[in-house]
């Protein structure tokens, strides 16, 4: 499919955002109520989005000449194949500052201000995807922009330390060092110390869920809550070997493809499977790096006992229809929902892991900016 850059900058019609949530629709997962928003502009289920096909025909090129030449971090870190777009129609105040961890070190914060957003509004504070190993500001400042804009409110955006550099803990240090460095000075952000809400893509993900553990410790010795809400969008919850497990199995019958696409969504797939089962590269053993195991909650939370998970605050659940990581998602929302944690379940149809990456390229991924204002303005 041939995509033209329109008058607004987007590769699509913006008409097609609105078509994706008037043709939304719920069914089952597992037994629990999943929201699904299909591709806006195609009948047919099971089938990839073409704006994705294109360009996922275009990484499965580049991924191959790249395993060919072998592994290289820089590789991971340098990705042309990324493009976001500015969408925003209003000025979006961007402010950049050096926050202490622990004080041990500092990390880069940017702080993203609707114009005219109001003293004591909620606050969005984002953990980005890459592995633990990749992903920066550069890749998510025009999402955080547009998130600000659609909210009327304000995103923290966290430049946390990345492996292998700074393996485990690390970046969960910084995470949460973050969400409470945000809920101290509050005031001087002019956010609601009541209204934080954490989100995070793949790996940034698992990171949400390790911060509201953090968060249920301090709660031990009597302190509040401080997350409100997280938003885990095809969240990194088990990136266990499910060879290991006896929780479920998972396999491509997980998958249904039209049968001409079904080697492009594979490699997708294995793109995302090969970080979890692979090499002493992957991107698993590039952030443990034998300091822990992968059944520690604090990396994958479905490992978590009931006694924890029970306690979890409102969760938000997004997946990719074509992710390595759904099946396993799916099956953590279910828990949580036997649980009694308020759980909800949402799939966008015919899109890969990574699609929030490409604002302006991908539909979805600006419907899914209002997704993610909408969540913030019900805090």
């Amino acid at each position: 499919m041939q995509q033209v850059e329109h008058a607004d900058g987007r590769l699509y019609d913006a008409s097609l955002v609105g078509l994706i949530r008037e043709r939304e629709y719920t069914g089952e997962v597992y037994g629990v109520e999943t929201l699904f928003k299909p591709v806006p502009d195609v009948d047919e289920e099971h089938v990839v989005d073409p704006r994705l096909e294109t360009v996922m025909e275009k990484k499965r090129k580049m991924f191959s000449e790249r395993a060919q030449a072998g592994w290289r971090l820089s590789n991971e870190r340098c990705r042309p194949d990324k493009v976001t777009y500015d969408l925003t129609t209003t000025d979006v105040g961007v402010d950049e500052r050096l926050i202490p961890i622990d004080d041990d070190h500092l990390i880069d914060i940017y702080i993203y201000r609707a114009e005219g957003a109001p003293q004591n509004c909620p606050v969005m504070i984002y953990l980005h995807g890459g592995g633990f190993t990749a992903g920066d500001m550069r890749l998510y400042a025009n999402q955080m922009k547009l998130v600000a804009e659609l909210s009327g409110a304000v995103a923290i955006f966290p430049e946390y330390r990345l492996a292998p550099e700074c393996p485990f803990p690390g970046p969960i240090d910084d995470a949460w060092g973050t969400v409470r460095w945000v809920y101290r000075h509050a005031a001087e952000l002019g956010v609601d110390p009541e209204g934080i809400m954490v989100a995070g893509d793949s790996a940034g993900g698992s990171l949400t869920a390790a911060c509201v553990q953090r968060d249920l410790e301090r709660m031990e010795s009597g302190a509040e809550r401080i997350i409100k809400k997280i938003v885990g969008i095809y969240p990194g919850w088990d990136l266990r070997d499910w060879r290991t497990l006896d929780e479920y199995t998972w396999s491509y019958d997980e998958y249904p493809v039209r049968e001409d696409q079904f080697e492009l969504v594979k490699s997708r797939i294995e793109r995302i499977r090969s970080g979890v089962e692979g090499s002493e590269t992957s991107s698993s053993n590039l952030y443990l790096q034998g300091k822990t195991t992968p059944d520690n909650p604090l990396v994958n939370v479905a490992a978590a006992s009931d006694e924890v998970l029970e306690q979890f605050p409102e969760v938000l659940a997004i997946s990719s229809e074509y992710d390595y990581l759904r099946v396993g998602t799916d099956h953590l929302v279910k828990r949580m929902q036997d649980l009694g944690v308020k759980v909800r379940n949402m799939r966008y149809c015919g899109c890969d892991h990574g699609f929030f990456d490409m604002l302006g390229t991908y539909v979805q991924a600006e419907e899914l900016c209002q997704t993610l204002a909408d969540e913030l303005k019900a805090l």
